[in-house]
């Protein structure tokens, strides 16, 4: 089981390292134009930390369809990496409907699936089969010494106990499973790197120009190459680098047979 606290702007200024936890979850959009000015920062300091953390999107009353496509372009570079969720809350309680809605955009788009947080009064509330039936995991809300009474889902991936001093949740699981939430369906991490910012090479490898790995730029990582990442990416088939070199954007592979971690 994993200790896992969310934050989001009004927690800005906040040194991570300070926070005893397993995991973190930050706040990334909400409608169709708020984007959370601290999640950078908190992305940067969770990586140099080298502890899992998950994005969401706040749902309200604007365009389903918009709030997804925003949530995506600002998300697009933690796919594979951070487990991705939907706020469901306040005035964004919109109905099941359209609350799965966003999940199937998301996860069309992604091939991730995204969680559903919410409180147990909502979960009870509505009619959530549709929701349950396409298996998106829910991340519950109660703060209570006693567990959450669900009368629809048969379980629940991370449990939101309080919020004193700040919001805390037990995810169901350990890192590993944490991972298993973020990739693409799918993707298996089990033959690849999946953290790490400097590789060395450990057998001659052929750079490649684009992100589905169809065309070679014609230069060469030789064996015992040691290179750094701007950050870790995913796909249903690989899991690879983007790198900067000879001013291009390029991908290298990061299957174990290849590439170890230095740093």
């Amino acid at each position: 089981m994993l200790k896992v606290i969310d934050i989001s702007n009004h927690q800005q200024g906040i040194n991570l390292s300070t926070l005893e936890c397993d995991a973190f979850i930050f706040k990334l959009t909400e409608g169709t134009s708020f984007e959370d000015k601290a999640a950078k920062e908190f992305i940067r300091q969770a990586r140099e930390l080298k502890k899992p953390f998950g994005v969401y999107h706040f749902l309200n009353g604007e365009s389903i369809s918009e709030q997804a496509s925003f949530f995506l372009s600002h998300s697009k570079n933690y796919i594979g990496e951070a487990v991705l969720i939907l706020d469901y809350e306040m005035y964004g309680r919109v109905g099941a409907k359209k609350a799965k809605k966003f999940l199937d955009i998301v996860t069309k788009e992604t091939k991730v699936k995204p969680l559903i947080y919410m409180n147990e009064s909502d979960a009870n509330s509505d009619d959530w089969s549709e929701v349950i039936k396409a298996d998106y995991g829910l991340w519950i809300a109660k703060y209570s010494s006693s567990l959450p009474r669900l009368t629809q889902w048969p379980h629940y991936a991370m449990w939101q106990y309080t919020s004193t001093p700040l919001d805390t949740s037990h995810f169901y699981g350990d890192r590993h499973a944490w991972q298993k939430y973020a990739l693409p369906i799918g993707v298996s991490a089990k033959n690849y790197h999946t953290t790490g910012k400097r590789f060395k090479v450990l057998k001659n490898l052929v750079i490649k120009a684009d992100e589905t790995f169809k065309k070679d730029t014609g230069m060469l990582f030789c064996k015992s190459t040691i290179f750094d990442i701007e950050t870790i990416c995913h796909t249903q088939t690989t899991t690879h680098a983007l790198l900067n070199y000879n001013h291009r954007e390029v991908f290298v592979t990061l299957h174990k047979d290849y590439v170890e971690v230095v740093e």
